[in-house]
């Protein structure tokens, strides 16, 4: 059994994945300055997206095919739902929007939902299902490096690209 609850090499991948994003949330109510806060944040979307990206698409589909507990299924995939709305949005404010902080909290207690139910009901019944574990656990630590070195890329692209400079308009000239 490992540090974090689980034997189970996937389970312990996530879980690292959860204390990590908890212990941004935590530093994010400790921040006295505004810099340090957004880049809290911006850490803890990467991370967020990153993680949610390796559940949908790589993890959760795996599971669904050989654990009988579509309910538990289901309701791992919709509880992320309520976090992508919230991410989404965050993205497209400004830290100095009046809510942007206050959605970031909502955000926070989202996430600690999610993370609750995840280990403590999806994650017991999914361990007992005939899984090659290892196998999934490299694929997925394969992908997460991918999409880590994407999204960090794109950012520092995005960040470093100049704006287009507007040419300033010519008064037209009128013809003598």
């Amino acid at each position: 059994m490992s540090l974090f609850g689980s034997s189970n090499p996937v389970f312990e991948m996530l879980e690292r994945d959860h204390a990590k994003v908890k212990d941004l949330f935590e530093q994010f109510e400790d921040a006295q300055d505004a810099r340090s806060r957004e880049r809290i944040i911006q850490e803890t979307l990467l991370e967020l997206d990153v993680h949610a990206k390796l559940e949908e698409t790589l993890i959760y589909p795996a599971i669904r095919k050989k654990l009988d507990e579509e309910d538990v299924m289901d309701e791992a995939l919709e509880e992320p739902h309520v976090a992508h709305v919230l991410m989404n949005e965050l993205k497209r404010m400004r830290p100095s929007d009046r809510r942007y902080h206050a959605k970031f909290k909502v955000l926070g207690e989202s996430i600690k939902h999610h993370v609750k139910e995840e280990e403590g009901t999806m994650f017991p019944k999914a361990e007992k299902v005939d899984l090659d574990w290892e196998k999934l656990e490299q694929k997925a630590n394969e992908q997460k490096e991918a999409l880590m070195a994407r999204r960090i890329n794109g950012t520092k692209r995005d960040r470093t690209k100049k704006p287009r400079r507007k040419t300033a308009r010519r008064p037209l000239r009128r013809a003598a």
